[in-house]
């Protein structure tokens, strides 16, 4: 059986924060000596008094000790406090930094939503349970220091409080381990409730406008919700009944030494008092034990769930190396050379297969990728600007190999806008003076006295799609890259204004000596390209 220490909840800390683990540790450590020092005192003062005995020295030394315990205790609190915060903080962050470096195939395969999902409530249970191992850790030094005082007053006590305590602790740590699983398998089931009420939400005006789908999704969630809810329920009062009759078996062990064992050993009558003393205070720090397994055993889920994410991230970061000291300056031409890309297998499915791409592009020219829907151009296109890493085939600048193709360095040539593509109202990565060219192209893009930039930001996003293409787009001109990537860029135009974007607006980049690729179904502006490139089932048909 795996010790307590050896659980997720302390291995994420071990690995996240082994410093505030180790001082934890020994404030528990401390905490136990003192709270058994003071037990201690509590019974030779008691035995003084009985004895009509000055207990002036005791009373000092009582006084000093929970002064220093109060000072020790206060520090340590604030210091944990602080530290559980900095250490989601640190996650967090460490998180954000390996979804940066891994490749987009990863991020879709885990789960944008579960990522945030994770973030948010796993993270805020771990940061309230940082507590609660922190009391728990101080009820264990405890525990185990009053066990051994327990032995200088009575052997037969210490046996009895021994063998009890061991026998608590060894079934309530087993069912914390077993409760993990179930918890778990809990949590997936509400992640699963969770992603109905975001669909709910982003779905909102589909729902609104019809009301069968309405009345179905709402049923959906509710039934989910309430199956989740009550096996949630029942899984949390088990488990609580089941550490509430460990609890009651501690004052049936204090009620055995109190009334039964002085009964079958004369020599334990002298030290009942004490005994029974020591092992009421026993009791409360091994009902503190108890208590906070339910809480450990859902911050023991959201630890193993933390690390689950955390390796899955870091194994894909792992496999994109640090930008290398590549530059690349006057691009006359990307090449595509035997280029494949194996879509990840699903449902014991083969993934789509892209390739081989055999392709280049010219610098200052105009390509236009057409083909059907999942004929592979969103795929190639992604390998093209860096976002996955080709499977196999390798990709040249200028004619000269690249070492890699997922580096920032490499992905600085492009400016994009994806078909799906998310519009900042802070225009990060630009220079905040660039006023003039803005305009400049706000008057191209016919968005003047529609928007305006205030502090680095767009007064408003409240626009049309195609409207917020546009923005998109003056945003991916404004950081001056030498390839500019569109997919189905055009789509929600306006007649008119398509009709200027391709007559107008793509000679414009041209002449400035850009490179246009863009995914596009407007067989009416093909002739506008300088070349045009054909997908279907993965591979180029003819250019």
């Amino acid at each position: 059986m795996r010790s307590l220490l050896k659980s997720d909840l302390f291995d994420f800390l071990s690995r996240e924060s082994p410093r505030e683990l180790r001082r934890m540790i020994w404030l528990s450590v401390f905490v136990g000596i003192t709270n058994t020092a003071l037990i201690g005192l509590i019974n030779m003062a008691a035995t003084d008094v009985t004895n009509g005995e000055s207990v002036t020295w005791q009373f000092f030394a009582f006084a000093a000790m929970l002064v220093l315990l109060l000072l020790v205790t206060r520090r340590s609190n604030d210091e944990n406090i602080h530290s559980a915060q900095k250490l989601i903080y640190r996650f967090k962050i460490k998180i954000m930094s390996d979804v940066f470096k891994s490749n987009l195939g990863k991020i879709d395969e885990i789960g944008r939503n579960y990522i945030m999902e994770v973030l948010a409530r796993d993270t805020q249970s771990v940061s309230t349970a940082v507590g609660v191992t922190v009391t728990t850790c101080q009820a264990i030094a405890t525990l185990l220091f009053l066990t051994l005082y327990m032995a200088t007053v009575s052997m037969t006590a210490f046996l009895i409080i021994f063998a009890s305590t061991t026998l608590i602790l060894i079934v309530g740590v087993t069912e914390l381990f077993k409760v993990t699983g179930k918890l778990q398998r809990v949590a997936e089931r509400e992640g699963q409730v969770n992603a109905i009420y975001a669909d709910y939400l982003s779905g909102y005006k589909e729902i609104k406008m019809n009301s069968d789908r309405a009345y179905e999704i709402t049923r959906q969630m509710v039934k989910e919700s309430k199956k989740v809810n009550e096996e949630k329920g029942e899984l949390v009062v088990t488990i609580t009944n089941f550490f509430n009759n460990l609890q009651i078996l501690l004052y049936v062990i204090v009620g055995i030494m109190v009334f039964v064992v002085p009964a079958i050993s004369a020599d334990f009558a002298p030290h009942v008092t004490t005994a029974a003393t020591t092992a009421l205070f026993l009791a409360g720090s091994l009902s503190g034990i108890i208590v906070n397994i339910p809480n450990l055993s859902q911050a023991n889920v959201a630890a193993r769930t933390l690390q689950g994410l955390a390796k899955r991230l870091a194994e894909s970061a792992q496999q994109v190396p640090v930008d290398r000291e590549e530059i690349y300056d006057q691009i006359h031409s990307i090449t595509l050379e035997d280029v494949c890309y194996q879509h990840p297998s699903q449902e014991k499915r083969s993934g789509f297969m892209l390739g081989p791409i055999n392709y280049q592009f010219d610098s200052g020219k105009v390509y236009f990728i057409r083909g059907n829907n999942g004929s592979g151009k969103t795929t190639l296109m992604r390998i093209l600007i860096g976002l996955y890493q080709p499977s196999s085939g390798r990709i040249l600048v200028n004619g000269h190999p690249i070492s890699e193709p997922t580096t920032g360095a490499y992905r600085d040539m492009f400016a994009v806008v994806f078909s799906d593509f998310h519009l900042f109202k802070t225009l990060y990565g630009l220079p905040a003076d660039d006023v003039r060219r803005l305009e400049d192209l706000l008057k191209v893009f016919q968005m003047e006295g529609k928007v305006s930039v205030q502090n680095g930001q767009f007064s408003s996003l409240q626009f049309s799609t195609g409207q917020r293409k546009r923005l998109a787009l003056i945003v991916a001109l404004l950081e001056d890259r030498p390839f500019i990537i569109l997919d189905e860029w055009a789509a929600d135009q306006d007649p008119e204004f398509r009709q200027e974007f391709y007559e107008n607006i793509i000679p414009k980049l041209r002449a400035m000596g850009k490179t246009v690729i863009a995914i596009t179904h407007d067989d009416h502006y093909y002739d506008r390209a300088d070349h045009v490139l054909f997908m279907a089932n993965g591979k180029p048909i003819n250019s």
